[in-house]
């Protein structure tokens, strides 16, 4: 089964607030770095560590994440 990659942001200890499914990993963090609108430093650190802590206020989440699955089913993971 081919893995496919999740970009997840939301609050801790919370479900995500926003899930998608994508076929790789950058455009994965492509998805995360436009939904926050971020800065080409934080991008950078997300598209290296697969995650990043937001500011609640200024990103409307306290993370972002991407993370590889491979279930049988992608689309289960998007909204």
């Amino acid at each position: 089964m081919k893995p496919h990659y999740i970009a997840m942001a939301g609050l801790h200890g919370c479900m995500s607030n926003y899930s998608a499914a994508h076929d790789d990993y950058n455009s994965a963090v492509d998805d995360l770095v436009a939904l926050h609108e971020l800065g080409r430093n934080r991008a950078a650190q997300l598209r290296r560590d697969a995650y990043l802590e937001l500011s609640l206020h200024r990103d409307g989440n306290e993370y972002a994440e991407v993370t590889e699955c491979d279930c049988a089913s992608p689309d289960d993971h998007s909204e």
